[in-house]
């Protein structure tokens, strides 16, 4: 040994100090631990997850390609908002195990009514995103198919399928040729205000948005008739009713998908052909009730 390790090395009689444990208490959360809370926390937002995912892909869809518009402004806010209740719900049912489904309106005597905290979030955020998914995709800043459009319109779909999935027994109870009804009637609104711009602004064979506009407002009316006298009409009746119908349906989405105004996808490309779908869809319906008790 040389005399310099000699100098360093410690006394003969020294006791080695040992350095004292920073942690008090019990031992860390281990990786297991933080992926089951990881887990919990996830598994909190199970009825509003796909909410979240359309309010990051709007968000992003804003910031990608952000211009300080009053428009972009808003979809912003229209992302930012929803995405923060989605989170402050999920974290509060995960820090509360229950907290969702807390009465805020007490039930009646008669077992009617009474809501939840989830069920009232749920039909101020579909009001929400209906507003925002009209405005963003019929005036701006996404009117034509891309990531905003796509996110505003997810954003909308997975808030009805929020809402409408909790215990929504007004909808649940229908028969399957009535919902499909509902889905005419709304496709009929959103092409009915997606045929306005190309009359105001004269598109490009904008003639085709006159007959789009016909075709909307006669299934308008005729939806509300065979909602509200469903169970009334005879089923020979409805079944022409329908089949008129998805013609009437088949060359609207042609004249306006073919010819125009909607020759890329936007609003009115997409109304046009589910409505055309969705008819069909009813006809087939129909067309396969044909049991004896049904006739009138």
């Amino acid at each position: 040994m040389s005399d310099d390790e000699e100098s360093n090395a410690p006394p003969s009689g020294a006791v080695h100090q040992v350095v004292p444990r920073l942690q008090s208490g019990p031992a860390q959360t281990t990786t297991s631990e933080l992926a089951a809370g990881l887990s919990r926390w996830m598994d909190a937002s199970n009825s509003f997850i796909y909410v979240e995912l359309a309010s990051l892909v709007l968000l992003f869809a804003c910031v990608a390609d952000w211009y300080p518009t009053v428009w972009h402004k808003y979809a912003l806010s229209v992302a930012c908002v929803s995405l923060l209740v989605c989170l402050i719900l999920q974290t509060a049912e995960f820090l509360v195990p229950g907290f969702l489904e807390w009465s805020v309106v007490k039930q009646r005597d008669d077992g009617t009514g009474g809501h939840s905290i989830q069920k009232v979030c749920s039909v101020l955020m579909l009001l929400w995103w209906i507003f925002g998914t009209g405005i963003i995709t019929f005036h701006a800043p996404f009117v034509v198919t891309s990531n905003g459009w796509f996110g505003a319109w997810g954003g909308l779909l997975a808030t009805v399928k929020w809402c409408i999935g909790l215990k929504f027994s007004v909808y649940d109870d229908q028969p399957p040729g009535l919902k499909q009804l509902y889905y005419i009637f709304t496709c009929s609104i959103i092409l009915l205000l997606a045929s306005i711009p190309p009359l105001i602004q004269k598109w490009e064979h904008y003639g085709g948005a006159g007959f789009s506009i016909a075709g909307s407002a006669l299934t308008i009316i005729a939806c509300a008739y065979m909602v509200t006298m469903y169970s009334d009409i005879p089923k020979s009746v409805l079944k022409i009713n329908v089949v008129v119908l998805f013609v009437l349906w088949t060359l609207v989405a042609g004249v306006c998908t073919f010819h125009g105004p909607f020759l890329i996808t936007n609003n009115g490309f997409f109304a046009c052909w589910l409505g055309c779908l969705c008819s069909l869809n009813l006809m087939v319906i129909e067309m396969k009730d044909a049991s004896p008790e049904n006739y009138t």
